[in-house]
């Protein structure tokens, strides 16, 4: 007889809930991480970060040379806050731990949600004129709603995302319904999607419909997934709850916050906060809406 915690119980929705705060920090400054390891394999220095949640996250970076972002060898810096998260969410999916937890599960789901959604329909859709997808194909002279095929990977990834949701909901109910199954992925998933737009709506104001759009391509591959597929219960029997489990999300989720507060808070006149930890040379990237500041800039406050 099965004794596991279930998926939809208020507990296990609770940390769910908790995992995605901490995944949607962590899938933002994993986008930047890519543009900036891109940036450097291109010959750029890489002096700092901006994390902002209603713009285009940028690697702050000097370039080599001034035309740097058309050369070939911008590939990376153009693309790389998308192949990186990508690349990581299918990496994440691929775990099967021998003795997993339901919490850790439901935190892993959560990652790949997030590393799919920001990279794949949320960035790449947020800035027409400047986001790194839509320079790429400016650059390369290529279509620009070839944008699009972004949130379409997206959805093909968010499929298996909802498997794996669906895998752990049965471990302990089998007998799972249709209704019960597009229940579990709107409490899991989509709910947090609609707390995201809410935050940025708040801080930033309106939000723009391409995002939105982008967002409503794997959500709603998501639900399709759930609604047609009956997957098997997950394979391993999976550890219960536990208080360490929710402090350790407790800490992710105020690492997160901290983080997008200090590199990507809004300021007065539109501008948003940047933390560097190089000097910007002549050719570098910071955009005049990004006001940039390092730690050095505190201790000579406090002196």
């Amino acid at each position: 007889m099965r004794t596991e915690t279930h998926a939809t119980v208020v507990s296990a929705v609770t940390v769910s809930w908790l995992a995605a705060i901490a995944a949607q920090g962590s899938a933002l400054v994993l986008s930047a991480i890519g543009q900036g390891l891109g940036a450097v394999a291109g010959g750029c220095g890489w002096i700092g970060v901006t994390i902002p949640l209603d713009r285009q996250v940028w690697a702050l970076v000097n370039q080599p040379v001034l035309n740097f972002s058309s050369l070939p060898g911008a590939g990376g810096y153009w693309l790389g806050s998308i192949v990186l998260p990508m690349v990581a969410a299918i990496f994440l999916l691929t775990l099967r731990p021998k003795n997993p937890t339901l919490a850790g599960q439901l935190a892993l789901v959560q990652m790949v949600w997030w590393a799919i959604l920001i990279a794949g329909a949320w960035l790449p859709l947020l800035d027409p004129v400047d986001g790194h997808l839509a320079r790429w194909l400016l650059l390369h002279e290529l279509a620009p709603s070839l944008v699009w095929l972004a949130p379409a990977a997206a959805a093909v990834m968010a499929a298996f995302t909802s498997f794996r949701l669906l895998e752990l909901a049965r471990r302990s109910r089998s007998d799972l319904s249709r209704t019960a199954r597009v229940a579990t992925v709107v409490v899991h998933l989509v709910v947090p999607v609609s707390g995201w737009i809410g935050v940025v709506w708040i801080v930033g104001g309106a939000v723009p419909w391409r995002p939105l759009l982008g967002l409503a391509v794997p959500v709603t591959a998501a639900l399709v997934f759930a609604w047609l597929r009956f997957p098997p219960p997950y394979p391993r029997p999976l550890q219960g709850l536990s208080s360490r489990a929710v402090a350790a999300l407790l800490t992710a989720v105020v690492l997160a916050a901290s983080t997008l507060w200090l590199a990507g808070r809004p300021l007065a006149d539109g501008r948003v906060s940047g933390v560097v930890w190089g000097v910007a040379g002549s050719f570098n990237n910071i955009r005049a809406w990004i006001e940039p500041w390092s730690p050095a800039d505190l201790k000579n406050e406090n002196d």
